[in-house]
């Protein structure tokens, strides 16, 4: 049996508000080629100057991608705030997506309170990436 882990981190942005369209264009394209190749699925925001990321995966490669996000000099301050076991992706279709620069309250709260609650962000993520641009 295959065993698959969803997590959740907070980061803080080193991104100039004029760089966070192109940078973000640039993590989903970078991130989808690779995380496809390691079995990783998710969803990423940027939402008042703090990225979150909703990624899945088997523990191991999810790992040593949190290792690698250390290098990533676009962001500091990596906080995983939630990380369960998942009987199935919720983001099956994405190597990696991210919505349009947006808002979601939701989200906002679940980033001021670091909520351990792995539902709750994943729902607000979900949210986030179906609401109209």
């Amino acid at each position: 049996m295959n065993t698959l882990d969803q997590l959740v981190y907070c980061s803080r942005s080193q991104l100039a508000p004029d760089e966070e369209a192109a940078a973000m264009a640039d993590i989903v394209h970078v991130a989808a080629f690779l995380n496809a190749r390691n079995g990783i699925t998710g969803a990423l925001a940027l939402q008042d100057g703090v990225f979150v990321q909703c990624l899945e995966g088997s523990p191991t490669a999810l790992d040593i991608l949190m290792l690698h996000l250390h290098f990533d000099e676009r962001h500091e301050e990596i906080e995983i705030v939630a990380r369960g076991r998942i009987e199935r992706r919720a983001f099956p279709a994405w190597g990696m997506t991210a919505p349009t620069l947006g808002r979601c309250d939701a989200l906002s709260r679940l980033i001021t309170q670091r909520s351990d609650d792995l539902i709750a962000w994943r729902d607000a993520m979900s949210a986030l990436l179906t609401e109209p641009a």
